[in-house]
C-alpha cells in the first residue's frame, strides 16, 4: 500500500499542528555571586562565630536554625546559622553548621564541619586571603574553597536559605537592622 506524499503532509499538518520546539536549558551553573568556603574545626558553632568575628572584624549574629529535610529518611534536621553583612564590600556572610544531630547538610562534604557562604562580589585573591586568615585561628584545622560544580544540590541549599531568611524577615524575628521589614 502506498500513500501520496502530499496527502500524508496534508493529514499531518491538518490533524497534528506544528509541535513546539523543545529547548533544553542548563539549570546547573556556578553562581557567580557566591563563594563557598569549607571549614574544619572541632569546636562549637558559637565559638567559631566568636573567633571569626574577632579575626575577620565581622559581626556574626545567631539566627534561627536552618531546618532542612536531610538524610535517607527525609526527616527535618536543624543546622546552626549565623549571619552578618559587610556593607563596605557589599557582601553578606552566612556561617552554617554542616553537621546536625544525625546527618550532614551537604553530603559531599562529610569531613567539613562548617560552611561559610559569601554572597556578593568576591575575587579569587580575596577568597585566598580570607581562607588564610581563617586558617590562622588555632582551633581551625582546615579552610578551603569549594567549587559549586562539585555539589549536587547546592541550588536547593541556596533556595532553603532564601526561604528561611524571608520567613525570618516576615515574622520580624531579627534584631539586625539591615534586614528588618
Amino acid at each position: 500500500m502506498t500513500f501520496d506524499p502530499e496527502l500524508v503532509t496534508f493529514v499531518i499538518n491538518r490533524f497534528f499542528p506544528a509541535m513546539a520546539k523543545k529547548f533544553h536549558l542548563e539549570t546547573r551553573s556556578e553562581p557567580t555571586l557566591f563563594t563557598l568556603l569549607g571549614i574544619s574545626a572541632h569546636i562549637k558553632d558559637y565559638r567559631l562565630s566568636y573567633m571569626l568575628n574577632r579575626q575577620l572584624e565581622l559581626a556574626f549574629i545567631k539566627m534561627d536554625d536552618l531546618v532542612v529535610s536531610s538524610g535517607q529518611k527525609g526527616t527535618p534536621e536543624a543546622f546552626s546559622l549565623y549571619h552578618t553583612l559587610d556593607e563596605d564590600h557589599f557582601n553578606t556572610y552566612y556561617l552554617l553548621s554542616n553537621r546536625g544531630q544525625e546527618s550532614v547538610l551537604v553530603p559531599e562534604l562529610k569531613q567539613t564541619d562548617f560552611l561559610l557562604l559569601i554572597e556578593g562580589p568576591f575575587k579569587k585573591s580575596q577568597s585566598e586571603a580570607l581562607s588564610e586568615k581563617i586558617r590562622s585561628i588555632p582551633q581551625v584545622l582546615a579552610c578551603f574553597e569549594i567549587r559549586f560544580s562539585t555539589l549536587k544540590n547546592i541550588e536547593n541549599l541556596l533556595t532553603d536559605l532564601e526561604i528561611h531568611f524571608t520567613n525570618i524577615i516576615r515574622e520580624g524575628k531579627t534584631k539586625y537592622p539591615s534586614i528588618k521589614k
